[in-house]
């Protein structure tokens, strides 16, 4: 990685370094290429510095935690978005997959900070005292903002407009005039900030659809939330709860909007509301999102660790059947085989209805008559539309002991509602007491963005038991589509034989999560790393990202890196642990960091810090593997093997060996250019995809493939 330091006392006439670095932040930027990170030592950027600083793409601006960093001041900007022009005054400009981290942003004159297009990175910044906004995000930008504190800015903390999207996260608004402020078209994730003592903590006008989701306005001075417009807010749906919190001293929710708003599951005085709301009733029903073994001192049921039952498959039937609307169909099989267990049955007229829709009574009858011998595991709850004599009232009180079925918050049960296809599965997989899943499992569905929250670990242990069923396409779920009786049958067909109490049948319509290939929306089949992704995702090594894309152009994180090299090699340690500063106990990947230390994969910082968050450069990827497996070079020549780079000039003398050693053993990638390493550069998460794939074949555990892009000596 390629770092500039800069200082207040410094000179630009310095190369930079951390002994003589450079004066202003304008100079370290003109010098940065891709890649490198602008080391801001503690003082005040002001003078000599040329507004607004423009960021380059991929290029890091860094602070330091436990040191004060100040840029203070902002020039004029003009460019053109469409069909309008925006004119601002702004201190910082971030271009695509720019970062800025532990900075103080202050702008007397305008805006602290910009980004218009690509996916640029805010994390731990201080923007105060900003005359206009503290942030604007516009354009087509999709940034990352987290843990950033906007405090004391003039107009907004955070003003989002254009078509812009992205991830607003765990960020804190406070005294301002509007915290949080949509518009136009714009639809970010914001999700889990504070936003504190504002005049109004979020507007949303125009066209705007952002997500909300576990955000805490509290002592705002007029408005918690105040939408606008034809603004269409999603703040909590029935089968996901928005789970935030709007506080105001005049209204909690304000809605001047042209339509009512829908809101579910979030904390808002009534009295203090105006405008059309829409309360929206929970569709979770008690306790969905809890497995069995939480709700007493109760123990799972044991079932074989594998999804494959011990009793032996029997071939799939004839799609023939004794129901006549069945000849044919897709889950003939399946219903067959429950109808000879006298577990399901047809109509008078001979036929099963399969696409039928399933009630919730329904299905408590099915589960309540397939699995008889589950014990008890909650005492009854008398549901108040559940009368004595309804037909379902003693299944239902079974399922519902047995902890398959629950009710909902207003103490119904809705027998006659519909039941939905992921609760049918959190159902069966609560009620067997399956435990938790890995959720990359769900990486095989196409549309696994609609999955509930709450339905995330249950879904994914009844894929790995290959419990669920989908027809046509098995890898997309449709999560929130009622269920028919076809699906039903294959369903419980399926946990009968997770629970080994019946045969397996083979279907192509089982969703297998070892071999389906993952559905990422941005990664076809023609991508030149496809096939190293894939089997590193089936493994359960690397995944995707919840909006169902994979990234493969964006840089790997550090901590990224570490979790792929832990999970493909399972090291063993060489060396003991070090605590690194930034990096606490409950960060994500703060096991996997020290695994891959351990085992000399990858260092930190002489600082004890590691950078979790930090772009990996594909010079770090390199060394990394060549030293945490001890590769060695065969017999050729070190200027044999880097003569294959025409950039071989830009290789520190200390990483030379380690490179040639990576070219002989076919270690390196190189997209779109064959001659050029680029190893300063960051590395996207598909080239080191293909490195550790490849890692992954010298070791044994996988079969190689050819690429075009892997450079292989002559």
């Amino acid at each position: 990685m390629s770092v500039l330091y800069v200082s207040p006392t410094g000179q630009d006439s310095h190369e930079g370094t951390a002994n003589f670095p450079l004066k202003t932040v304008t100079r370290a930027l003109q010098q940065a290429q891709f890649g490198s990170v602008v080391q801001l030592l503690a003082g005040t950027y002001q003078t000599d510095e040329q507004f607004p600083l423009m960021v380059p793409e991929g290029v890091t601006i860094a602070g330091a935690a436990a040191e004060t960093v100040t840029i203070l001041g902002g020039g004029p900007l003009e460019r053109k978005i469409g069909s309008t022009t925006l004119a601002v005054n702004v201190a910082v400009v971030l271009g695509d997959r720019a970062q800025i981290r532990q900075v103080t942003l202050t702008n007397p004159q305008g805006t602290g900070l910009l980004t218009l297009s690509g996916a640029a990175i805010a994390i731990d910044n201080r923007i105060t005292q900003c005359r206009q906004h503290g942030a604007l995000i516009t354009g087509s930008a999709h940034p990352f903002l987290s843990k950033n504190a906007f405090t004391n800015n003039g107009e907004t903390g955070l003003m989002i407009s254009g078509q812009a999207k992205g991830e607003i996260r765990q960020n804190r608004f406070e005294r301002t005039g509007t915290g949080l402020t949509l518009t136009d078209q714009a639809a970010p994730l914001v999700i889990a900030n504070q936003l504190i003592d504002n005049r109004h903590a979020i507007v949303i006008a125009s066209n705007a659809r952002p997500v909300l989701r576990q955000n805490q306005a509290q002592r705002s001075q007029e408005t918690g939330l105040w939408t606008k417009d034809r603004a269409q807010p999603d703040i909590g749906q029935p089968q996901d709860l928005g789970e935030n919190r709007f506080e105001g001293s005049i209204y909690d929710v304000r809605n001047d909007a042209v339509t009512p708003l829908m809101t579910a599951g979030n904390q808002i005085t009534p009295t203090r509301v105006t405008g059309l709301i829409a309360y929206l009733p929970s569709e979770i029903p008690d306790e969905a999102a809890i497995p069995a073994v939480l709700l007493g001192n109760v123990d799972p049921i044991p079932f074989p660790p594998s999804p494959q039952p011990s009793l032996t498959p029997i071939p799939t039937p004839s799609l023939d059947s004794r129901f006549n609307d069945l000849v044919g169909h897709w889950s003939a099989p399946f219903v067959e085989a429950l109808a000879e267990k006298n577990l399901v049955k047809g109509f008078l007229d001979g036929t099963f209805a399969p696409d039928q829709q399933v009630t919730r009574a329904q299905f408590a009858a099915l589960v309540t008559a397939a699995f008889p011998d589950i014990e008890n595991r909650r005492p009854v709850i008398a549901f108040q539309d559940v009368p004595a004599g309804f037909w379902a009232a003693s299944a239902i009180r079974q399922a519902q002991t047995r902890n398959f079925v629950s009710g909902f918050p207003d103490g119904s049960f809705r027998p006659n509602a519909p039941m939905t296809r992921v609760q049918a599965v959190v159902a069966l997989v609560n009620g067997l007491a399956l435990g938790n899943g890995r959720s990359e499992s769900l990486l095989v569905y196409s549309d696994r963005a609609q999955i509930p929250s709450y339905a995330i670990e249950p879904v994914a242990v009844a894929t790995e038991r290959q419990i669920v069923v989908g027809y046509p396409d098995p890898y997309t779920l449709r999560p929130l589509e009622p269920i028919t009786r076809a699906e039903t049958t294959a369903l419980v067909h399926q946990a009968l034989v997770a629970a080994d109490k019946t045969p397996r049948i083979l279907s192509p319509f089982i969703v297998e999560a070892d071999t389906a290939a993952p559905n990422f929306i941005d990664l076809p089949a023609q991508h030149w790393a496809r096939d190293f992704i894939d089997p590193l995702v089936q493994k359960g090594w690397l995944s995707g990202f919840r909006d169902g894309s994979f990234q493969p152009d964006a840089p790997m994180t550090r901590a990224q890196f570490a979790a792929l090299l832990a999970g493909a090699f399972s090291p063993e340690p060489k060396r003991p642990a070090v605590r690194f500063r930034d990096v606490p106990d409950d960060f994500w990947a703060a096991a996997v960091i020290q695994k891959a230390y351990r085992a000399k994969f990858i260092s930190g910082f002489p600082d004890l810090t590691f950078d979790p968050n930090f772009p990996l450069t594909k010079l770090q990827a390199l060394l990394a593997l060549v030293s945490g497996l001890a590769l060695r070079s065969v017999s050729t020549p070190e200027a044999r093997s880097l003569s294959r780079y025409t950039d071989a000039t830009t290789i520190p003398s200390y990483a030379t060996s380690a490179i040639s050693t990576a070219t002989q053993l076919g270690l390196v990638f190189n997209y779109p250019t064959l001659t050029e390493l680029r190893p300063n550069r960051s590395a996207s998460r598909a080239e080191v995809s293909a490195m550790v794939y490849r890692a992954l074949v010298l070791a044994g555990t996988m079969p190689p493939i050819p690429s075009p892009y892997q450079v292989l000596l002559d």
